[in-house]
């Protein structure tokens, strides 16, 4: 088991970020998490996009991070798979940032995946008081082992929720995560002796999309990390199973407002691939 969080500089020509994946120690089931700081200053701001998980992201600064469209948030903002009209804003970023995956959602944050598909909300919304205070304690610490500790004592304790996910659901949710988005969405009904009207309401009740959509989501967030790598545009539409780069371009176009070459050549979007790599390699 490794002693100590994983901690990475940002690569070449971002000097002024710093990347931070937990210890095997921190890990929480259903819980991905890495920490993002950035002491150059620059700004940033960008739209959350869709992406395959419930996203939850922990200001450790006060006043570095912020939702555009004024207010502000007391615990953490939270966005669901799909979020509607999503944008932050930043400068000197100092977060924290989970993806919970879906099926876990219940008893880790108490409520269902399809509650959160709207406007991002205030973690104190679902959480309350907690919320706050485990945002107070975050800004307090001095260490990402500490950090990354206080939340997953924050995480043990069960959230109630009577929502429940059909296994027949979680499991199709699984196959179309593990196949990347590629998975024959018309065979899967079948696999449970479900009828396709019936897989279809139960998925979109439960998940908050359709099971295509969800699908398509999986492999925009795959070409996305992609894209903030060494890969060509072409290369990365190729790869991930677009019909071909113009069908690649309509897709990233759509959920984040800016091109595949914009974000390619966007140093945020090359950090973030760095992030989520090194926590996945934990």
């Amino acid at each position: 088991m490794r002693a100590d969080t994983e901690t990475a500089p940002a690569p070449q020509g971002q000097g002024g970020w710093e990347v931070a994946a937990p210890a095997e120690g921190h890990v929480i089931p259903g819980v991905t998490m890495v920490g993002f700081r950035d002491r150059s200053g620059g700004v940033f701001e960008e739209r959350i996009p869709p992406g395959p998980a419930i996203a939850i992201v922990i200001d450790c600064a006060p006043g570095s991070l912020e939702p555009l469209g004024g207010g502000a948030f007391e615990g953490g903002i939270v966005a669901g798979i799909s979020p509607q009209a999503a944008r932050m804003a930043g400068r000197a970023v100092d977060c924290v940032e989970l993806q919970v995956d879906l099926p876990a959602a219940p008893g880790l944050l108490g409520v269902s995946p399809a509650e959160l598909n709207g406007a991002p909300l205030d973690l104190a919304e679902i959480w309350g008081r907690d919320a706050g205070r485990l945002r107070a304690r975050l800004i307090e610490a001095r260490s990402w082992d500490d950090r990354f500790a206080l939340i997953r004592e924050a995480f043990a304790c069960p959230r109630r929720s009577s929502f429940r996910i059909d296994p027949e659901v979680a499991d199709a949710w699984r196959r179309i995560r593990a196949g990347h988005g590629r998975v024959p969405i018309g065979d899967l009904p079948g696999r449970y002796g479900w009828s396709r009207t019936r897989f279809w309401s139960r998925f979109k009740s439960q998940i908050g999309v359709t099971p295509k959509r969800a699908a398509m989501i999986v492999r925009f967030d795959r070409a996305l990390r992609r894209l903030g790598t060494t890969a060509s545009v072409a290369e990365v539409a190729a790869e991930i199973g677009y019909a071909d780069q113009s069908h690649l371009h309509r897709e990233v176009l759509r959920f984040t407002g800016r091109t595949p070459g914009a974000i390619a050549s966007d140093p945020l979007w090359t950090v973030d691939s760095t992030a989520w790599t090194l926590a996945r390699a934990v």
